[in-house]
């Protein structure tokens, strides 16, 4: 096939440079120079691609042979827009995607045809114009919809209308002898132009380009390189499916099954194995080419989101061994201080309690001595009981409810209280007990609050705890241990902690509990 197109590639030079040798006489080189230019350019830019996307390659081509007949035959010298008009609309394939497309098609080989139209100047000020503002409005259309083919498609057009506006101003405002010559030579060099462009958009897409783009992607989204492919081949009809042996189809991301194509219906199902196995296929128009390049960029890419999502499944992994790490440990400390508060009250504090009922009934004759040491055993029995109640709320027995109200009643800032009475989770209620605690404490020590608000709500699957004080406001998180060790309690089972402290405004804690923690340890220490 390039062996072909490398034929009509020579055949349509060697008629080209005929044609203009003809016409010109071999004299007025700066007519026929660059006249031979633009022709050979648009032959050679659209018989390079053709073997590969043969709708915008082979426009080219016949836009270039179209060129050189307008060279030899007067009547035919805007044959060449009418085929450039449908390689605009088209690009980078042949067949318009729309009903408004080949309308536009069909007007611009008209407008072709008809001498009139391109001839007169006044004529071709309109219709250039007219173009012209058709280009922009696609090409803002393309940049919102990020289409990089029409974008390109859209940006050869405006440029091409331009020229040939401001041609025809320059013809109009002064002598057409004077002005003919330069309008010409910037109408050539912009064809020029606008054929490397276009052969620049039709060029082979390397597999750095999608594999960079699945970097841009940040994720394992088949639909978005879908998406990506059909922008880079210029088609927005192409579809990527991937190989599910259970349909024995290839399907795409939204469930859809890319079956083959019928004859004549104008796309071309490209397969790509992997080890041999089917693996995915590209449905697209079977005028743009997915060469072997394309097949190796989507394997490529595919191997590289397999490998973010591997990455991506190991962190989340890690992320959740920590956080059952948190967990068991948090576990393991509320265990530990749970016994040791039981030994305290089991043990030493029931025996103080004995010596103190013993030593009250032989402090009865007054003995003074005896009267101090029984004073100093009761408050070391009033601090141990304080302490072991430190280690582990026992109040919390009662349930939550109980727990907040008992908490309250010791705090000397008066507190106003909101609790359900069903009982929760044990982790969840001694994360939402130790918050309140912590909370009050931090009230009394350093908020100067006239009143504290405690308000707990069930909502679907969550317990959501708020603890609001009227005080002065700009407690830092990270300015102690307690807020931060909240924090890492209230995670380390799931939930969240949000610290709102605006100075003058008050504090506020915002925490919301799972309703259920869930059992992941078998191992944990209760």
């Amino acid at each position: 096939m390039r062996w072909l197109w490398l034929a009509v590639a020579v055949v349509g030079i060697a008629g080209g440079m005929a044609a203009d040798g003809w016409a010109s006489g071999g004299d007025q080189p700066l007519l026929w120079i660059p006249d031979l230019v633009v022709g050979v350019v648009l032959i050679l830019a659209g018989t390079s691609v053709a073997a590969r996307v043969r709708g915008g390659g082979v426009l080219l081509t016949v836009a270039g042979a179209a060129w050189f007949v307008g060279t030899a035959v007067p009547a035919a010298v805007y044959w060449h827009r009418g085929v450039l008009v449908q390689l605009l609309v088209a690009y980078p394939g042949a067949r318009p995607a729309s009903r408004t497309g080949w309308l536009l098609v069909g007007a611009g080989y008209t407008a072709a045809l008809v001498s009139p139209v391109w001839g007169d100047d006044a004529t071709g000020l309109v219709v250039g114009g007219v173009a012209l503002g058709m280009a922009l409005a696609g090409l803002r259309r393309a940049r919102v919809r990020r289409q990089r083919s029409r974008q390109l498609a859209c940006t050869v057009g405006a440029g091409l209308a331009a020229v040939v506006v401001f041609g025809a101003v320059g013809r109009l405002a002064v002598p057409a002898a004077a002005a003919a010559l330069p309008s010409l030579l910037a109408y050539e060099a912009a064809l020029v132009v606008a054929a490397g462009s276009l052969w620049w958009g039709l060029r082979p897409v390397a597999v750095s380009v999608v594999t960079d783009l699945v970097v841009d992607l940040g994720g394992n989204q088949s639909a978005a390189l879908g998406d990506a492919l059909a922008d880079l081949l210029g088609d927005p009809a192409a579809r990527l499916g991937y190989w599910r042996a259970g349909q024995g189809a290839y399907v795409d991301d939204a469930g859809n099954v890319l079956g083959d194509p019928a004859a004549g219906a104008g796309q071309t199902l490209t397969r790509i194995d992997r080890d041999g196995q089917r693996f995915a296929a590209l449905l697209h128009d079977s005028a743009v080419g997915a060469e072997p390049t394309v097949a190796q960029a989507v394997a490529a890419a595919d191997r590289l989101m397999s490998a973010n999502a591997a990455l991506q499944a190991g962190i989340r992994a890690r992320v959740a061994e920590v956080s059952r790490s948190r967990r068991r440990l948090q576990r393991a400390v509320d265990g530990e201080r749970r016994r040791l508060q039981r030994r305290l009250a089991a043990a030493a504090e029931s025996r103080l309690v004995g010596m103190v009922g013993a030593l009250r009934g032989l402090a009865s004759d007054g003995d003074t001595h005896l009267v101090r040491g029984l004073d100093q055993l009761e408050r070391t029995l009033v601090d141990l009981h304080d302490a072991a109640h430190g280690l582990y709320p026992g109040e919390l027995a009662d349930g939550l409810s109980s727990a907040v109200a008992a908490l309250s009643s010791r705090c000397p800032v008066p507190v106003q209280c909101s609790v359900p009475a069903q009982r929760f989770d044990p982790e969840v209620e001694t994360a939402v007990y130790y918050l309140c605690a912590e909370a009050l404490t931090n009230v009394a020590k350093h908020a100067q609050a006239s009143g504290v608000r405690i308000e707990m709500a069930v909502r679907p699957g969550a317990l959501v705890v708020t603890v609001a004080d009227d005080g002065v406001g700009g407690a830092a998180v990270t300015g102690g241990t307690g807020i931060l060790g909240l924090m890492d309690r209230v995670e380390s089972i799931g939930g969240t902690l949000r610290v709102d402290s605006v100075p003058g405004a008050g504090t506020t804690l915002a925490a919301e509990f799972p309703l259920t923690a869930s059992r992941d340890d078998p191992g944990a220490i209760s």
